[in-house]
């Protein structure tokens, strides 16, 4: 049971002038243990355990026993530190000594937990007296060793990337194929992490396993799974492997915990920056020989609290010459305290994590890289920078204290409203639900990239017809079952059909579609390279939502405690070239987010209208727009607008803006009060703010923005305000309509109320005015969302387009859209005109900034898209090679 009490504030807090606000004391918990002869296993597995775990094993490892003695699939979903490793031992156990020549698979979603994990699977295999080699294959191990390691080992510890990006690419080979053949296990650990646009890609890549595997076997695969934070397990397992699954719960842990105290913790001093405030505790857990983990949940922010922790007091916050060499593999030993987050390099990952582990570092600085269950066995502390909007994130981050003695948690305030309120009420902590897990497997884009890697001419489809001797030119075939629209986006790419939106992604495949789309994004990612004896040196990778916000010209990029330059962004090849710099900060300046949302009628998921509130779910195409850097040295800060001059910063960049044009899904609000002078961008987020307390996600998946109105519905009027919540992901994974499921929307503004209240408490004088109106705004929100919806008449326009025959609806000349196939750049549409060769085609110019270029370019139809509300539509009639007008997109 959870107790709540105030205590003296710790030694460390203390001189770093942090004041204790609340204590939240998690007690210790008594093992419950299960005799071993009570145990269904096998001889192999029982001989294991006697000699391991001669006393027994604890109440949900037995239950994991028994599942695994029928071959079930399983899950395990107890606490962290629980002992769910054991879980998938006996799994593995079962399987390799009662299966013959049987091949197991273990995925973990990091290579460092693969890597922690290698040499416990050895010794558990050893002592159960299996003979079978354990090995393991991620992006450090050379491709000419892998496929001795498929043919040598039973075991392989595998990441889903490397399945993705090789296994599967490489199915024309026989030591591949034998090797799926014989895999008869499949084990995923910290499966709550397989949601978003990871887990929805995911879910595909275990599908085109399972569709190799029963093209080569009629065998059965068999899933054993496991995380310590998710909601609905068997909802998720489902979605995500297409199998049911019986779930070992929190209800059967009966693993012990060490007593772990929760310290809530607010600045003497508030007017005091909070990473200056962090460092100086930091510092001094340090002095005090105490081992941390501090959590942050922005990469930039973790950066820079790296950046002041490896300063010298001498050194000035922002002046301090960085090293001017590129990283190699002894830069990082003389720094005690190192940043960790997703984008590394495998030799920086690889050192930060020995390190770590081996407790030669005071501490590291992470983002939610290092939740999952890598053991840190010489840890006494974690700290928070604020509370994670997320219950799950929260969990996982205590959870990393009080593995084998008691523990702290030291949450700073932050400021921010939500803490706010949580500082508040400090018992409501723990008591928040998990998030659930998001898969949308019906999203296009996801379905359109593994549909290429698995069904596109010579893939991976067509390589295993041909090691079986069979025709690659018949109907596609699958034994498994695929979620819907996916079969027709199949039945398209092996026709040469695939929709105009789609023709970006298989320009951008190529011949190698494994390799040029990651399972962590919808689009490919950035390079980031440093020239280095006349070479290209690899800083890590981004995605273009990163690249907007930490990487674009002229930007400071940090990485691993250095800052380097961004002088050149190449959209094309997805290539960013930076030069160390000193350590300096700099900020985007951005044009405000623009929405387009597209009110056809079947671009509209869901509509409501609850008195004067109008809420829409509906596609919407999103631009992103950064016109210029802040940059701060020491005391001040200057600004630099684009375009750059080359010949003064060394900086390539001659345009006004660096954008990005996104197609998505989101939500819209339209309300009287949102009209006028009123503060909107705080309204819109608080409402984001709320939203993430409400129904937790990742801060990078959902955006907010207020625009106007560019088309004319009944009620919602041309030139209108509105606030639109939207996805963050390139053609959305639809987490925004979670705001319309029912009751939500309704919290949603009485949680922005309750977070703009806070904020007036806390405000000065100046910010009073602003406070107070966008209070009056949420409360009009809140009394009209809670009268009962209708659907508004226009959402239910049922009249059908113009039939087509012999036309096809196409951009008027003179009017603009989206060029889908040179990086979603706008086009000015000169000219739509038929080619008997090619088609119907436009001829026009593309955006660089504000201006078009001087040459025309041609491309399909297919590869423009409308911009919804701007483009001026017609159809072209392809027999008379005339075009009537249709009216706006």
């Amino acid at each position: 049971m959870t107790t709540l009490t105030s205590t003296t504030v710790t030694p460390a807090a203390e001189r770093a002038r942090w004041q204790e606000a609340h204590v939240l004391n998690l007690p210790a918990r008594s093992a419950q243990l299960v005799a071993l002869d009570d145990l269904p296993s096998g001889p192999a597995v029982k001989r294991y355990l006697h000699l391991s775990h001669p006393g027994g094993i604890y109440l949900h490892q037995a239950d994991a026993a028994a599942s695994a003695a029928r071959f079930e699939h399983f899950a395990v979903t107890t606490g962290t530190a629980s002992g769910k490793t054991l879980c998938f031992h006996l799994a593995a156990m079962e399987a390799l000594s009662t299966l013959p020549d049987t091949k197991v698979i273990v995925l973990y979603p990091q290579k460092a937990l693969g890597a922690e994990q290698e040499d416990r699977w050895r010794a558990a295999l050893n002592t159960a007296g299996i003979d079978a080699q354990v090995g393991r294959i991620d992006g450090q191990v050379s491709v000419s060793q892998r496929e001795a390691i498929l043919e040598r080992c039973r075991v392989v510890i595998l990441t889903p990337d490397v399945m993705h990006a090789w296994l599967l690419g490489q199915l024309g080979r026989k030591p591949v194929r034998n090797f799926i053949q014989a895999t008869r296990l499949i084990i995923a650990d910290e499966v709550h992490t397989f949601t978003g646009v990871f887990g929805s890609n995911a879910a595909y890549l275990l599908r085109r396993f399972e569709h190799a595997s029963k093209m080569l076997t009629r065998k059965r695969l068999q899933y054993v799974c496991a995380s310590a934070t998710m909601a609905n397990p068997a909802t998720h397992l489902k979605l995500l492997t297409g199998h049911d699954f019986t779930v070992i719960g929190p209800e059967r842990d009966g693993s012990p915990r060490q007593p772990v105290s929760v310290h809530f913790l607010t600045p003497e001093d508030s007017s005091r920056d909070l990473l200056t405030g962090a460092a100086q505790l930091l510092r001094g857990l340090a002095e005090e020989g105490q081992k941390f983990l501090c959590f942050s949940d922005s990469r930039k922010q973790t950066e820079n609290l790296a950046s002041i922790m490896a300063r010298t007091p001498e050194q000035p916050d922002d002046e301090a010459d960085m090293d001017a060499s590129p990283l190699d593999d002894s830069s990082l030993a003389h720094l005690s305290v190192l940043p960790y987050r997703s984008g590394y390099e495998a030799r920086d990952r690889t050192e930060i994590q020995t390190r770590l582990a081996s407790g030669r570092l005071d501490g590291v600085i992470s983002t939610s890289a290092l939740e999952l269950g890598m053991d840190i066995p010489h840890l006494d502390a974690v700290v928070l920078l604020g509370i994670p909007a997320s219950s799950t994130s929260l969990m996982q981050r205590i959870g990393r204290v009080g593995r084998r003695k008691p523990g702290r948690v030291l949450i700073l305030y932050s400021g921010s409203p939500s803490d706010q309120v949580l500082f508040d009420r400090p018992e409501t902590l723990l008591t928040r639900p998990l998030s659930a897990s998001t898969l949308y497997l019906e999203n296009p884009n996801i379905q359109c990239i593994h549909a290429l890697c698995l069904a596109r001419p010579g893939g991976e489809h067509d390589a295993l017809l041909g090691a079986l001797g069979r025709d690659t030119d018949c109907e596609f075939l699958s034994a498994v079952t695929w979620p819907d629209g996916f079969t027709g986006i199949i039945g398209h790419e092996r026709s040469g059909t695939l929709p105009a939106a789609l023709q970006t992604l298989r320009a951008q495949a190529g011949e190698s579609p494994n390799h040029a789309f990651p399972l962590r994004d919808v689009e490919t990612s950035y390079k980031v390279e440093v020239r280095h004896n006349n070479g290209p040196q690899s800083l890590g990778t981004l995605s273009y939502g990163q690249v907007m916000r930490e990487a674009y010209p002229g930007a400071v990029y940090l990485y691993a405690t250095r800052a380097y330059r961004v002088i050149r962004v190449n959209t094309l090849s997805r290539t960013i070239q930076v030069r160390p710099e000193k350590r300096f900060s700099t900020q985007p300046i951005c044009l405000p987010t623009l929405a387009y949302p597209n009110l056809d009628v079947e671009s509209v998921y869901h509509a409501e209208v609850r008195g004067s509130l109008h809420a829409v779910e509906c596609d919407v195409m999103i631009s992103e727009s950064v016109i210029g850097f802040a940059e701060r040295r020491g005391p001040n800060t200057f600004n630099s607008p684009y375009p750059l001059d080359a010949h003064q910063t060394g900086i390539y960049y001659q345009h006004s803006r660096f954008a990005r044009n996104f197609y998505s899904t989101g939500v819209l609000l339209h309300h009287p009060s949102l009209q006028g002078d009123v503060p909107k961008a705080l309204v819109a987020q608080f409402v984001l703010d709320a939203f993430r307390m409400t129904v937790p996600f990742e801060s990078r998946d959902i955006g907010v923005t207020t625009d106007k109105l560019r088309v004319e519905r009944p009620g919602l009027l041309k030139g209108e305000t509105v606030l639109v919540v939207y996805d963050q992901t390139y053609g959305s994974l639809r987490l925004s309509s979670k705001l319309l499921s029912e009751g939500v929307l309704s919290q949603v503004l009485d949680t922005a109320t309750l977070l703009a209240t806070h904020a007036l408490d806390a405000a000065g004088a100046e910010d009073h005015d602003d406070l107070s109106a966008v209070l009056r705004v949420l409360r009009s929100l809140v009394w009209a969302a809670a009268r009962p919806g209708v659907r508004p008449v226009w959402s239910q326009d049922t009249a059908a387009a113009p039939e087509a025959g012999d036309r096809v609806q196409v951009i008027l000349e003179g009017s603009r859209g989206i060029c889908l196939l040179h990086g979603n750049r706008e086009m000015s549409i000169q000219q739509v005109y038929y080619s008997p060769r090619a088609g119907l085609q436009y001829k026009g110019r593309l955006a660089t900034d504000h201006t078009w270029e001087t040459h025309l370019t041609v491309v399909p139809v297919q590869g423009v898209q409308a911009i919804p509300g701007v483009s001026e539509m017609g159809w072209y009639d392809l027999e008379l090679g005339e075009i009537s007008v249709a009216g706006p997109a």
